[in-house]
């Protein structure tokens, strides 16, 4: 009894923890754990960085490996003693029921315990499906090494999942990295305007990062945690598997209870997305953004309103004060004075330029499409615009939240670049280069330039576009 007992614990010291099988030309790491050599080497082979110990998790900072001559020397005397074990070895010594006294040869599988032939006879097992031992351990092994399988293939499945998390955190460090990189490179070029933008737009991006990192950190412990639950189990159900055949049907119901309810783990999927956490093109590349993004915009006379004359090349438009009413025509509100472009832009990135010259009022930008109809107005609301505009002497930036602008000087041409995917337009004083403000949105709809005219008789000019050449 003594001699199998110290067999089955050699037996379970010599099993390596990745593939639960003996070791094969065992490896020993700084932290003190040993493996089968394919088998570190497989857990290593995507992992940056550091290098995670599958057992307790400590990180080593470079690949070291050990050879454990004397571990493989105790591998081939085990299995040599058990070869003589198994040859010579009598079935344990039988256990008795302690209320009968007599030999427990018989096995209850309703209750899952071993009983003796007066206790199966008994009114507590009647009905019950009891058989001989025999019968039983054979049935249970090979319940047993059903599970082997499974489990091996699962904890290779999150083996893998984690290596995957571990690359996605570093990948996503590096990006975060690098953005922050960029961010600082272009807040050093601007003004003390933008450096109040570079300390909201930052503390944005460390917040965001702190929430993502949290999440990932939370879903690798969970993970983890799952993993050293099936190595644990795993090892348990190795260790039973070639124990007394008495201890391991005491404990196979604990053991089919653990398998049963083993409960994958969520996995959280993240992808780094920078809407919101960068810069208004610098005005010193507002040249580059002319030459490479500047569209041909024309006005729509479609959708005009009524008292705006369009011109013939569609570039130019002007309010009619004098203009007559047609029959039927539905009363307009002075703040709809407005023409929008032929074009609309559902993706890309798109630049333009408007000429108000002296115009007393006027407002520029874009809006979503309006719904198609005789009588529409280009602007209801049912329609949202993010424009910049020039009303009662104030010059404002029309959003989400209307927000007062301070400018310096009174521009006379104003350029307009939208980012589409970014959810971003800004516009810029076209004389100088100068940023004027910037619009953050999340886009889904098609939108369309926008140019309210105002009630005075000074034409709004769409400017043509410059040769790249000039």
């Amino acid at each position: 009894m003594a001699a199998s007992s110290v067999l089955t614990t050699l037996q379970v010291e010599i099993i390596c923890p990745v593939c639960l099988e003996y070791f094969k030309n065992p490896l020993t790491i700084n932290c003190g754990h040993n493996f089968c050599a394919s088998c570190i080497h497989f857990s290593w082979m995507y992992q940056r960085g550091t290098f995670p110990c599958p057992v307790c998790r400590y990180p080593h900072e470079e690949i070291h490996f050990s050879a454990n001559p004397q571990l493989s020397r105790l591998v081939d005397l085990a299995k040599l003693l058990h070869s003589s074990k198994s040859s010579k070895m009598t079935q344990e010594e039988e256990c008795r029921c302690e209320e009968h006294r007599q030999g427990m040869s018989l096995f209850c599988e309703d209750d899952q315990k071993l009983v003796c032939p007066l206790c199966a006879q008994g009114p507590a097992h009647q009905g019950h499906h009891v058989r001989s031992v025999a019968e039983a351990v054979a049935h249970h092994r090979q319940r047993l090494r059903g599970y082997i399988k499974p489990l091996k293939k699962r904890l290779a499945g999150m083996q893998k999942l984690l290596i995957t998390r571990n690359k996605n955190l570093l990948e996503l460090s590096e990006q975060v990295e690098n953005e922050k990189l960029q961010l600082a490179s272009e807040f050093s070029e601007l003004n003390l305007f933008v450096e109040h933008e570079q300390e909201r737009t930052l503390f944005k991006l460390d917040k965001e990062d702190k929430s993502i990192q949290q999440k990932l950190t939370t879903n690798f412990t969970a993970i983890s945690g799952y993993i050293d639950t099936l190595n644990g189990l795993l090892s348990e159900v190795a260790e039973k598997k070639v124990t007394s055949e008495g201890s391991m049907l005491r404990d196979v119901k604990s053991l089919q209870h653990k398998y049963n309810a083993l409960e994958f783990p969520s996995v959280w999927t993240v992808h780094w997305r920078p809407e919101g956490c960068c810069l208004p093109p610098l005005c010193s590349e507002l040249e580059k953004i002319i030459q490479k993004f500047q569209e041909e915009v024309t006005l729509d006379p479609q959708k005009t309103h009524p008292s705006l004359h369009v011109s013939e090349d569609r570039k130019s438009v002007v309010y009619l004060r004098n203009r007559t009413k047609v029959e039927g025509e539905p009363e307009r509100c002075p703040d709809d004075v407005a023409v929008l472009g032929s074009e609309g832009y559902r993706s890309g990135r798109h630049y333009w330029q408007v000429q108000v010259g002296n115009k007393s009022e006027w407002a520029v930008g874009v809006c979503t499409d309006p719904p198609a109809g005789k009588g529409q107005p280009p602007l209801s609301v049912q329609n949202r615009s993010w424009t910049v505009q020039l009303q009662d002497g104030n010059y404002l930036a029309g959003g989400s939240v209307p927000v007062l602008l301070s400018l310096k000087d009174k521009p006379t041409e104003i350029g307009i670049y939208l980012d589409y995917e970014l959810g971003q337009i800004s516009f810029y004083d076209a004389r100088d280069g100068s940023h004027i403000h910037s619009l953050l949105e999340r886009f889904s709809d098609v939108l369309k330039p926008y140019f309210r005219v105002g009630q005075d008789s000074i034409p709004l000019i769409v400017s043509a576009i410059r040769d790249s050449t000039e």
